[in-house]
This record gives structure tokens, sequence and C-alpha cells, in this order.
């Protein structure tokens, strides 16, 4: 009697094996193109130790482990949509520790760019477009106006008590700082989106 052979997977549970006959790689690839091209996507093992050291992955639906298998199966809704793009702080422990060089932390940034490029719109994009808008706007983020026009004035009365708190102790200003080189942040700004238009 033949039996058939079991296929070795190294002892990992179902949701982390992938078949490499069955890789889908178009997605990696336009990752890679976006900004995540020194990182070798297809070369992660699964090992787990970029979760284990992130900071963040309490508050993501999608561990930085899972968001890679999910790209090397091609399943970029659901890595579209998750929210571990916009809760990465990009901390980079995870990219510091990685045994196969994937750099998990550029893997995040470049999906986050082309999750804005399809025009995914849920609160983390919203939140991300007015913090990028105000940022460009003078070169430093005045957090009452992104707590404004993000949540509206019951936001901003909601976190009166901590915004207070915060002026008193001098963590925020109470009105809107100016950097000192608006000209310089300027030249560099727009240097940024040539190089971005270039690679494009």
């Amino acid at each position: 009697m033949i039996t058939k052979k079991k296929k070795f997977v190294f002892g990992m549970k179902k949701d982390r094996q992938l078949d490499g006959d069955k890789m889908n790689l178009d997605f990696a690839k336009r990752v890679e193109a976006e900004g995540g091209k020194g990182s070798a996507i297809t070369a992660c093992m699964q090992c787990g130790t970029c979760s284990g050291g992130c900071t963040n992955i309490d508050v993501m639906d999608m561990s930085p482990r899972t968001l890679i298998l999910m790209i090397q199966r091609g399943e970029w809704e659901k890595v579209l949509q998750s929210n571990t793009l916009w809760m990465c702080s990009s901390c980079y422990i995870c990219t510091s520790r990685c045994p196969r060089g994937v750099r998990p932390s550029d893997v995040i940034e470049a999906v986050k760019a082309i999750a804005i490029e399809e025009g995914i719109k849920n609160d983390s994009t919203k939140f991300n477009q007015i913090f990028v808008d105000l940022v460009q706007k003078r070169g430093i983020l005045f957090e009452p106006e992104l707590m404004q026009r993000f949540g509206g004035l019951q936001a901003m009365i909601d976190q009166a008590p901590l915004g207070i708190q915060l002026v008193l102790r001098g963590k925020m200003s109470p009105f809107p700082e100016k950097i000192k080189n608006p000209q310089q942040f300027s030249q560099a700004l727009d240097k940024a989106r040539k190089k971005h238009e270039n690679n494009d």
C-alpha cells in the first residue's frame, strides 16, 4: 500500500504556512517598487521575531509577521485594509532584529503609500492625511488644529482637560509655532516630492 507523503512544514501552524510554488509576487513587487526596494519580502521564514519585538502589536489587527505573509500570498485587499499600517510607529525594532533582512518597517511604509494611492478611506488614512497636510503647511505640527480637523469640536472638548495639562507642563504650545527656516523646509519638501515622482 502506497501512502501519500505528508508535506513537511517545520511544525508551523496553518496560518503561517506558505507553499513557495503558490506565492503571488505581483503585490510584493509593487511594494518593493513603492519604496521597499531593500526588503527581502520573499525571504521571510515566518519566525515571528518582528511581531515579538513590536511595541504596538496590541493595537494592531494583523501582526507584522502576518502582514508579510499576506503580501507573499498576494492578499492585497486584506493588507490595504489592515490598521497595522497606521498603528506602526516606525521604531524599526522589527527591522533591526529580522534575521532575514526583510525590513518590515519599510514594507509597511510602502504599503501605506499604496493604500493612499488606491484611495483607501478610513479613520487612519484620514488622520494620516490631515497630519501630513498640517506639517506641510507649517513645517511643524500644531496638535489642537489636528484634533479639530480630525475629530471636530466635540473631540476638542473631550480632550480639553488633557490639552490644558500638556500646556501647563510645557509639553504643548497653545499657539501655532514657527520653524526657524521655512524656506529651507520648503526646498526639502520639493526635493522629496521630485524624488518620489522620479521613482514613479
